[in-house]
């Protein structure tokens, strides 16, 4: 246990939790709506913003390096928190993969499921991400060629 407690002090994918605002509004500047808010707020937010939870267990060695490992990547492809930072084109291929991996069940990952089975998309939250995708992708199209 003391092993565990002093390894839990290395972080190997830096300290996501020293800089992490969970306050931060997640995805400024999208268009929403709040049924799909919530999906995304209850289901994707963990791994895809600043605002994780942690749970307890993520708190001791090897567990929280392979949490942290999978936030680190979450967040290094799409963080919800860092929205408005994006580029408009980067936004479009982002929803594209977003719809894309809801739909096909890709996300959430298989492994994050077993110890967080609430987070699992039903088939209504997968055609409702997709579709929001696709209307959200069509308008930051237009703001693109708008801007030309």
């Amino acid at each position: 246990m003391i092993l565990s407690t002093a390894l839990s002090l290395v972080h190997p994918w830096g300290n996501l939790r020293a800089y992490a605002r969970a306050d931060r509004p997640k995805l400024t500047g999208a268009v929403v709506p709040p049924e799909v808010r919530q999906v995304l707020e209850t289901k994707c937010v963990d791994c895809h913003s600043e605002s994780t939870h942690w749970p307890v267990y993520s708190n001791f060695a090897p567990a929280s390096w392979f949490m942290e490992h999978d936030v680190s990547e979450a967040r290094e492809h799409f963080n919800m928190s860092r929205w408005e930072e994006y580029s408009r084109e980067s936004q479009v291929d982002l929803l594209t993969r977003i719809g894309a991996e809801a739909r096909s069940g890709e996300m959430p990952l298989k492994h994050y499921l077993l110890l967080h089975p609430g987070a699992k998309l039903t088939s209504e939250d997968q055609q409702m991400i997709y579709e929001w995708t696709r209307a959200e992708r069509k308008r930051v199209k237009s703001q693109v060629s708008e801007q030309k």
